[in-house]
């Protein structure tokens, strides 16, 4: 584990940076579920209350009880069973392993919640073969379900929760709604949570929520698994050694924090796996480093790529270390089958493919009816049409002159700045519901704890200054778009929406820094865009 002084340090640090912003005027985190009804003024920043461990938190509708602890940082996991009066000299073992969920339960497949179909597939393969580990490779949360942004992650906890994970690593967007829902989340988790490299700096060693490692043992393969997180990710949508909510302090020295668990755990275990999300490049630089020898997998990701065969880094001593990652949204499942030379721990894949998760696979239908009620509980009208158009409208230009529209009629502004890149997809011809709405702007709450780095925020200033902003030209790579009148009163003053990356790091959006008056809150462009649907439905354009 890494030193508190250092930690500590960075969280003072953030928070006096966090300080200078609110003395400038600029919030960065509003009132949570905002509605894009007027301006609303941010508070500043603050330290969010730690839940008390000792008492279980009141469980939301549809939830199985469990209750909130401290996790448990000795004992064993069990997979299966092992006759160890007959222990073979060659034992086999499956993993499975997906990873960046990012909160795709109300996604349909014929009709049924994807989450329906990879819980199937999961279960069936542990009935079929005991001797199976399912990991999760971290981004559980964000960009998915509306429900989830309206219930403030708890409809993707409990959808995880569903799922038949043995070990879980928290991704960066896992930390999207703050230290109270992460915590929460751990604590009421089933399975291990992992991150060997993050730290929360108000707790004690054994009070920390986050196991660095865990051992399950599968049949009779006593398997280490040890959890890697990446940074958490500024306004400007890039890396930041910032800690998650100003209390997750992150370790980026990747290979000496591994390294550490290797020496500590090595020698427990027959199979060493990495569970992490770093990304490929990270993976690959890792599995290549001396402070893997000895760890069997990097199971990754992150970089959401989906690899159709186990990727072999070879070291210079000619050790070696298989890289693995299936991609993302649970459109496909990992699968390893493994034989292990219990004597002299040699691992061979006797047989590795991808599974795609469509309607050929097994349906675990209370995971659809809890998918569907959580949807119905947070987000009741997520699946109805809101608005219908006439033509499709195209991720981009198009999309951007939508949310310029939407804008000056729901916030009443009379110029908006904003990037092209926010846009993961149009819209079609036709009807729109909520959810495919959603699916056109997903909210990424960046820093984590924050309100998305897509979010419109509300400044007023004199039309001198408003003139010199709209003479600026921005960075090319963020292609960001200004909707400036034509025509500008140098004396008159104008209310601005910029989108928060603007906001916060002007030199991105306008060649240069500049300092804006106070800001307040419109709300994320989802918001924006559904108040301006449902005041024009089928006239939505």
């Amino acid at each position: 584990m890494f030193e508190f002084v250092r930690a500590r340090a960075i969280a003072l640090i953030l928070l006096a940076l966090s300080a200078a912003c609110t003395a400038a005027g600029v919030g960065l985190r509003a009132s949570r579920n905002t509605k894009a009804t007027g301006s609303i003024a941010p508070p500043a920043p603050t330290t969010p209350a730690m839940p008390d461990a000792s008492a279980a938190a009141p469980a939301p509708p549809n939830e199985i009880v469990v209750a909130e602890r401290a996790p448990d940082r000795s004992r064993t996991r069990t997979i299966g069973t092992c006759d160890e009066s007959a222990r073979p000299e060659v034992a086999r073992v499956t993993i499975a392993h997906f990873n960046d969920l990012q909160a795709r339960y109300s996604d349909r497949v014929a009709g049924k919640s994807r989450y329906a179909l990879l819980a199937g597939y999961l279960r069936q393969l542990k009935k079929d073969n005991p001797e199976t580990l399912v990991l999760d490779a971290g981004d559980d949360y964000e960009k998915g379900s509306i429900a989830e942004l309206r219930s403030e992650g708890e409809t993707t906890r409990q959808m995880i929760q569903a799922l038949p994970i043995d070990v879980r690593t928290i991704g960066n967007h896992d930390f999207a709604y703050g230290a109270d829902a992460v915590l929460r989340d751990v604590r009421m988790s089933r399975h291990p949570v992992l991150a060997a490299n993050v730290q929360h700096i108000g707790l004690s060693e054994d009070e920390q929520p986050f196991l660095p490692f865990v051992r399950v043992d599968v049949g009779c393969v006593k398997v280490g698994i040890v959890g890697l997180v990446t940074k958490n990710y500024g306004a400007d949508d890039r890396p930041t050694s910032a800690p998650f909510d100003g209390v997750f302090a992150q370790d980026d020295r990747y290979a000496r924090v591994l390294e550490r668990q290797v020496k500590a755990h090595g020698d427990e275990v027959d199979l060493l796996i990495a569970l992490t999300h770093l990304g490929y490049a990270d993976d690959n630089a890792l599995a290549m480093s001396p402070a893997a020898r000895g760890v069997d997998f990097v199971i990754g990701g992150h970089s959401e790529q989906l690899f159709r065969e186990p990727l072999l880094a070879t070291r210079p001593d000619g050790t070696r270390t298989w890289v693995l990652q299936a991609g993302h949204y649970g459109e496909n499942v990992g699968r390893a089958d493994l034989a292990l030379d219990l004597k002299d721990k040699k691992v061979k894949i006797e047989r590795y493919r991808v599974i795609n998760v469509n309607a050929s696979l097994p349906s675990a239908d209370d995971v659809d009816d809890l998918a569907k009620r959580l949807e119905d509980d947070a987000a009741k009208d997520a699946h109805e049409i809101i608005a219908t158009t006439q033509a499709e409208i195209t991720a981009g230009a198009s999309m951007v002159q939508l949310v310029a529209r939407a804008a000056k009629e729901t916030l009443h502004v009379d110029a908006l700045v904003i990037g092209k890149d926010h846009f993961r997809r149009g819209l079609p011809k036709g009807a729109v519901t909520l959810q495919r709405m959603y699916e056109a702007v997903p909210v990424q709450k960046q820093p984590a704890g924050t309100e998305g780095f897509s979010s419109l925020w509300i400044v007023e200033m004199p039309g001198e200054e408003l003139s010199v902003l709209r003479a600026r030209p921005g960075a090319a790579s963020y292609a960001f778009n200004l909707f400036i009148p034509t025509s500008i009163d140098p004396n008159a003053r104008y209310r601005v929406a910029l989108d928060k990356r603007a906001l916060m790091f002007p030199r991105l959006a306008f060649g240069k820094n500049t300092t804006f008056p106070t800001a307040t809150f419109g709300g994320e462009l989802i918001d924006v865009l559904e108040s301006y649907a449902r005041a024009h439905t089928d006239a939505f354009r």
